[in-house]
């Protein structure tokens, strides 16, 4: 599923620099009640972040609701998106420090252009 959110966003329309996958679903230990944590390098503007904290949020709901009628686990979301800027890949802070890390780095998603 984190291939689908990754090949239908619209990196311009959202401001998406890069869309990488980490945790306990990229390293494949991930269970019927595990979220997908996703780390999104963004570059837009305020009202971007906005308008893709919605479309995630649906995203989000949308695969809970599928989880819960697979498995009977019942959450809100079962997205977990952090938000990287430049600056903080730069300084390689909170999330930044998983991009290019040789150890337990995320794992990047490719995103249609």
């Amino acid at each position: 599923m984190a291939k689908c959110i990754a090949e239908s966003i619209q990196p311009d329309r959202f401001g998406v620099w890069g869309l990488y996958l980490i945790g306990s679903v990229k390293n494949g230990t991930a269970g019927p009640a595990s979220d997908i944590d996703l780390l999104i390098h963004f570059r837009g503007s305020v009202p971007q972040m906005r308008e893709l904290q919605c479309w995630l949020d649906g995203w989000g709901q949308c695969l809970a609701e599928t989880n819960r009628l697979r498995t009977g686990e019942i959450c809100d979301t079962l997205l977990d998106v952090h938000f990287v800027t430049d600056e903080n890949i730069k300084n390689q802070s909170s999330f930044a420090s998983h991009i290019g890390a040789v150890t337990d780095g995320a794992r990047p998603l490719f995103l249609k252009t």
